[in-house]
C-alpha cells in the first residue's frame, strides 16, 4: 500500500513539474538557467513515469 501512495504522490508531483515546464514562462538570457529548466523538466518526467510504474505495479506475493 505504501508503494501505491508514494507512486501516486510521485506521479502527481512529476506531472505538475512537467506541466509547469511546458505551460510556464520560459527563461530568457542565460543559457545556464535554460539548461537548468530543461533538466528540471526531464527529472519531472522521470518522476512521473516512476510514480506511474509503482502505482500500477502488482504487489509481490508473500513468501511461504
Amino acid at each position: 500500500m505504501r508503494n501505491k501512495i508514494m507512486g501516486a504522490i510521485g506521479a502527481i508531483w512529476g506531472a505538475l513539474i512537467v506541466a509547469n515546464g511546458i505551460l510556464g514562462e520560459r527563461a530568457g538570457g542565460s543559457s545556464a538557467y535554460e539548461a537548468g529548466q530543461g533538466i528540471g523538466i526531464a527529472l519531472g518526467a522521470i518522476m512521473l513515469f516512476a510514480g506511474l510504474y509503482y502505482f500500477f505495479k502488482k504487489p509481490d506475493e508473500p513468501k511461504k
